[in-house]
């Protein structure tokens, strides 16, 4: 149900309240003698406020990750231009956070200069963590690793024929030592690519499919991002 449906259904439910009335069309029709409470569209309409839900969220940011050329700290209003902080939406739900990412690919440029799908994992920790102060322990992002994306999980020091081409290995290595990032590698890509544990980044776990897996965490309640 959108914000607009809830919205509607709200107001309806207040109306019928306010309105229900015996067959007589005489007194209300509550439990006791004390009428029911007449509904306050404004009040309501108030709730739903697009500005006062921003302003509530406005609360939540509690740092800029920007800095200048010189790594001097600077504010959103610097960075972007006056007024820039007023505009800017910021998370409303900062606890219990839990995302999925489908990393199904190595390179994120045709140059493959930077990895698939770990910058923005890093964008979304930097944006959870110094930009809200949110606490590791309140966030959890999962990624899934399978299909294009498999030699991102091989340890260039450990053995397997392909292990020189993940030049991302220090990249994995740093999310995999995060306590509130959890890797998985599918066993089906990994049948495919003749891939054992012992030639992985330590810490990097197991699915049993990368699909199903990425599905069985949406159904308990982790939120679904394909970079």
């Amino acid at each position: 149900m959108n914000i607009d449906t809830f919205r509607t259904f709200v107001l309806l439910a207040a109306v019928l309240l306010a309105s229900c009335v015996d067959p007589a069309g005489k007194t209300p029709v509550t439990s006791n003698t004390t009428p029911p409470p007449t509904a306050d569209a404004s009040a309501i309409e108030e709730l739903f406020n697009p500005a006062a839900i921003n302003e509530l969220n406005s609360k939540n940011c509690v740092a800029s990750p920007w800095a200048d050329a010189a790594g001097n700290p600077i504010s959103v209003d610097q960075k972007f231009g006056d007024g820039s902080a007023a505009v800017t939406r910021c998370l409303a739900k900062t606890e219990e956070i839990k995302v999925v990412y489908q990393v199904n690919a190595f390179c994120d440029d045709a140059a493959c200069t930077k990895p698939y799908a770990l910058g923005n994992v890093l964008n979304h920790i930097t944006d959870l963590e110094v930009t809200h102060g949110i606490a590791a322990k309140d966030y959890e992002i999962v990624l899934v690793i399978h299909a294009g994306g498999w030699n991102l999980v091989l340890d260039p020091a450990k053995g397997h024929p392909d292990a020189a081409t993940n030049v991302f290995a220090a990249k994995v290595a740093d999310l995999v030592k995060r306590p509130s990032v959890k890797i998985y590698f599918c066993q089906n890509t990994a049948n495919s690519h003749k891939v054992t544990l012992d030639q992985m980044i330590a810490g990097i776990g197991f699915v049993t499919s990368g699909v199903s897996a990425i599905a069985d965490f949406q159904e308990v309640g982790y939120q679904y991002i394909q970079p």
